[in-house]
């Protein structure tokens, strides 16, 4: 018996537009520069430089180690631009973290490196390739300004379905810990009012994930939203315990979810 292969077949420009379309509808609401105002004012300033759709392929045309003569003249704009103030770096949609592994912070000083990182990432390649397909919707870079001090640790994810927050989560993946003496008890609540008075009234959409760094002074700042169903949910592990959860916090070293009897 002969085992047909059939023939491989690259999908056409018709119908990587289609899917980039589709892409784009899910995760449109999410990205900075759609921002509403309100929302923007929740979290750290940042400057949005539009990538132009025609630079996405050179991006990815090296001769040898030079990058595309474009690419470069691009890279001295953003120089220009961060003016060696640090910025964190990333697209609209989301950060070149896994370029920049181990440390998985994108952040820089220089127009080159910043490039450079969204160059080697496979995550910035993945949502390229989608803009890339819809012109009318194009990429932008965001330069965020580097706050000092955030200590993964500090840092949430929070699950929002329709208008409810469902479930908050530690982010630090490297440094599960048990979390303070109340396993989060207070500090969910103080986030349930946060939400309340301040994002739930600024979101976009009423089903999605934020991030969110809780600082030492005891003030909130709103990293960015996430499409809910896409993003990781850290140490909840799946979505059917994120919609199961109860009012504390997921620390990773202690499950704190209805089945467990939290």
């Amino acid at each position: 018996m002969t085992l047909k292969i059939p023939e491989l077949r690259m999908p056409t420009e018709l119908e990587m537009r289609d899917v980039s379309m589709r892409w784009f509808e899910r995760i449109g609401p999410t990205l900075i520069d759609r921002w509403p105002a309100d929302l923007a004012a929740l979290s750290m300033p940042t400057e949005i430089v539009r990538l132009p759709t025609e630079l996405i392929e050179p991006m990815y045309d090296m001769k040898g180690n030079e990058p595309h003569p474009d690419v470069q003249a691009f890279a001295a704009e953003l120089d220009a631009k961060i003016g060696w103030k640090r910025r964190f770096v990333r697209l609209n949609s989301r950060s070149p973290k896994d370029s920049t592994w181990p440390y998985e912070v994108a952040a820089t000083i220089s127009g080159k490196e910043a490039m450079s990182m969204l160059m080697g990432s496979e995550r910035a390649l993945d949502d390229l390739c989608r803009f890339r397909h819809i012109p009318e919707h194009p990429a932008y870079i965001c330069l965020r300004e580097w706050v000092y001090g955030l200590n993964p640790r500090d840092e949430y994810r929070c699950f929002v379905k329709g208008g409810k927050l469902i479930a908050v989560t530690n982010y630090d993946y490297r440094n599960p810990w048990s979390g303070p003496a109340d396993g989060g008890k207070e500090l969910r609540q103080q986030i349930d009012r946060w939400f309340a008075d301040h994002v739930r009234p600024a979101l976009p959409i009423d089903t999605v994930v934020f991030d969110l760094w809780v600082q030492r002074d005891g003030k909130f700042l709103l990293i960015e939203i996430n499409p809910y169903g896409l993003s990781d949910p850290c140490y909840l592990k799946t979505y059917e315990r994120v919609e199961n959860a109860t009012g504390f916090i997921e620390y990773g070293s202690c499950a704190l979810t209805s089945k467990d009897g939290a």
